[in-house]
């Protein structure tokens, strides 16, 4: 009927409108579609999209102000659309842990998440990532860039994606 109970209004942070409700599948789509200008054959070479980033919605749930996970949704097209491409990293860098798509991906051995983030700004469950980089709080960017240097070459010398 339009709505979303007082608890699931309450995690994700906002109450459901269809206003809302616009903004979250148009920020999903437009992650798809930056997604698909890069894959696409003779696309671009990178592309971005600053409405995206909606990584703590779960496969069932919003959160954390988040609707849909357009991030994992956009991997999983990618997965589903062009057959030459067998995994997918999600390099995650914002300030919170990227909990959603670390649990969505969590059984998919052809996606791995990375998630560099504060490890005091935690405001919900954390869930495992392939691999979770804890920034101390109050660190600056030398160290924060530090620490990215340190762990995700490595990582993507790991994974191969």
């Amino acid at each position: 009927a339009n709505e979303l109970s007082h608890k699931e209004n309450r995690r994700i942070g906002f109450p459901w409108s269809e206003a809302g409700k616009l903004r979250a599948l148009s920020s999903t789509g437009g992650t798809v579609a930056a997604m698909h200008a890069v894959c696409r054959p003779g696309g671009a070479r990178f592309a971005g999209h600053i409405a995206g980033g909606t990584h703590h919605a779960f496969a069932d749930r919003g959160e954390g102000y988040c609707v849909f996970n357009d991030i994992a949704v956009a991997a999983a097209c990618a997965l589903r659309d062009y057959p030459a491409i067998r995994r997918v990293l999600l390099v995650d860098l914002d300030v919170h842990q990227g909990n959603g798509s670390a649990r969505i991906f969590a059984a998919d051995g052809r996606v791995k998440t990375y998630s560099q983030h504060c490890e005091g700004n935690l405001f919900s469950a954390r869930e495992a990532s392939d691999l979770d980089v804890d920034v101390p709080v109050g660190e600056g960017d030398d160290g924060y860039l530090a620490l990215l240097g340190e762990h995700l070459p490595r990582f993507l010398e790991a994974t191969q994606p």
